[in-house]
């Protein structure tokens, strides 16, 4: 069930690589250039972003410390609700501008 933890910690190294920086640098103030005429709506994004990041590790160190199924089971299941969880700050980031600027226009 578990396969073989080099290719789990590989994906756990390149998606650490990939998304925790970014995520880290939207919170810590950068704005990327695509979002930067949204800056109510870069702080939600991080966050679902950061809400992605989890999930790696939560299935990725169990497989790879060989862990029960159950242990495993259980680690999918929480990374599930990370996955909401990103999926409701991304309708937030979304959401953000437009309150806003219904509230201007009034």
């Amino acid at each position: 069930m578990n396969g073989n933890p080099l290719y789990h910690g590989i994906a756990l190294a390149v998606g650490t690589l990939l998304v925790l920086p970014l995520a880290l640098a939207v919170l810590g103030g950068w704005t990327p250039r695509g979002l930067r005429g949204r800056r109510l709506a870069v702080r939600p994004y991080a966050w679902a972003f950061l809400c992605l990041y989890a999930v790696m590790p939560l299935n990725a160190v169990p497989r790879m410390i060989d862990a029960p199924s159950g242990v495993v089971m259980a680690c999918t299941g929480l990374g599930f609700g990370f996955v909401v969880a990103a999926a409701v700050c991304f309708l937030r980031a979304e959401r953000t501008p437009r309150c806003v600027d219904s509230r201007a226009k009034s």
